[in-house]
């Protein structure tokens, strides 16, 4: 690895792990998404951290319901949206 790469981060690995794209209902809370992603509702901040800026107009309103409709991120989920398990990365 040469000079440049080491200083501008070349040799970092990719991030490994799942990233999903969900939008959405009308009774979306973050503990109700913590619960169905990630199988316990404590785990709310993993939903809500990575997507803080787009749930700004949520919180300002007081409310834990999230807009319907509303892109979320979700990082390294355990199950899919229809509750079935994700399987582990191969490499």
């Amino acid at each position: 690895m040469g000079f440049l790469s080491k200083l501008f981060g070349g040799g970092k690995k990719a991030e490994s792990g799942v990233t999903i794209t969900y939008r959405t209902g009308p009774d979306d809370t973050c503990r109700s998404l913590a619960k169905k992603f990630y199988g316990d509702e404590s785990q709310w901040e993993r939903i809500y951290k990575p997507n803080e800026w787009r749930l700004k107009d949520e919180v300002q309103s007081g409310s834990d319901k999230m807009l319907p409709g509303t892109e979320l991120t979700i990082k390294d989920p355990k199950y899919d949206a229809n509750g079935q398990p994700i399987a582990a990365a191969t490499v």
